[in-house]
């Protein structure tokens, strides 16, 4: 027999997906129930008192998992404000797994509550508050100041150009943001990477692969340049990354990633075979405009004497290494 506690544990998960939210409950008995569903492995629970359908959690990418704690969390405490790269997740900024926690949250400079392993809390006062996914948080720009701030060159670029995508931005606008904000320590290692933001770079994938580039001294790449195609005329083509050499050679860098091949909004409910078949067909069709290709994945990228010599066998020219320095707003490559 189906017992009412069932039918109203399957009613709370169907609510939470609606909701975007975990499922809590301010019931004694109810949350007994649900932590043995957790141990049983029915439920989990991805935050103290907090729980999810296992199977419905699962099919969800760690980036929407921790919004709707993040979500739970605001609505059991409307007052919170949360900040950092918390605040980037939810504005929808490229954020990393690996800077998914702990949470960062806001509070006064006269407030003394304690961090732990899972919240950090940052003094912050008189900055303005809006609202980013159902969730109080700090603005577009300080949240970007701040997580430039704390972040390495390649993970900081990732945040900027996404920051400029989705506020809809010039960079010039981002620096004198942050060069307005000089009371802030760590502000000029923030303007070192928002001067070589791009918001043409579609990912935080792409955003990595040119920040090491940048690193390691290579000419920057003009980013989604459109290719017609020109054995049929139907359609164009964009290359991730463009350059055009001194002698005249024009490359497109394409960065793979298995999100293209597997995720339902990569793929267009294609299969996996089709997507790689059309992948060929575009590199083919790039080929036959005039461009050389150099494929190469993350997994490259992150080796970084690898993807040197990948990038210097196609006559990428390079030069030294550098990122800071630079002159701030001038045009590179976009």
């Amino acid at each position: 027999m189906y017992s009412s506690t069932c039918k109203l544990i399957d009613s709370l998960i169907e609510e939470s997906n609606t909701e975007r939210l975990c499922i809590t409950s301010s019931k004694t008995s109810l949350r007994r129930e649900l932590a043995r569903l957790a141990r049983s492995g029915e439920l989990v629970s991805p935050w103290r008192g907090m729980y999810a359908g296992a199977e419905q959690w699962g099919d969800l990418k760690p980036l929407e998992q921790q919004r709707r704690v993040v979500r739970t969390l605001a609505k059991k405490h409307p007052d919170w404000v949360f900040c950092q790269l918390t605040a980037a997740l939810m504005h929808g900024m490229e954020v990393s797994y690996r800077d998914l926690t702990p949470l960062h949250v806001a509070i006064g400079l006269d407030c003394h509550t304690k961090s732990n392993r899972k919240i950090l809390r940052h003094p912050l006062e008189g900055e303005e508050v809006v609202t980013a996914d159902g969730v109080r948080v700090t603005t577009l720009k300080r949240t970007a100041l701040d997580c430039l701030i704390e972040l390495d060159f390649r993970h900081g670029l990732a945040i900027a150009d996404s920051a400029l995508r989705i506020g809809k931005m010039k960079r010039t606008e981002l620096i004198k943001y942050i060069k307005a904000r000089a009371d802030v320590l760590g502000w000029q290692s923030a303007l070192d990477a928002a001067a070589w933001a791009n918001p043409l770079a579609a990912n935080g994938g792409e955003s990595i692969a040119r920040a090491t580039m940048i690193e390691q001294g290579y000419v920057v790449p003009k980013l989604q340049v459109e290719v017609p195609n020109i054995v049929d005329g139907s359609g164009k083509y964009y290359a991730d990354f463009y350059w055009e050499l001194p002698d005249g050679t024009r490359v497109a860098g394409e960065l793979d990633g298995l999100d293209k091949y597997y995720e339902p909004e990569m793929t267009g409910g294609r299969s996996a075979v089709r997507v790689m078949a059309d992948e060929r067909l575009r590199e083919s069709r790039l080929g036959a405009a005039g461009l050389r290709v150099v494929r190469f994945s993350f997994a490259d990228v992150e080796d970084g004497e690898k993807f040197s010599k990948l990038l210097s066998a196609y006559g990428i020219p390079r030069g030294e290494a550098r990122y800071r320095g630079r002159r701030y707003g001038v045009s590179q490559g976009a």
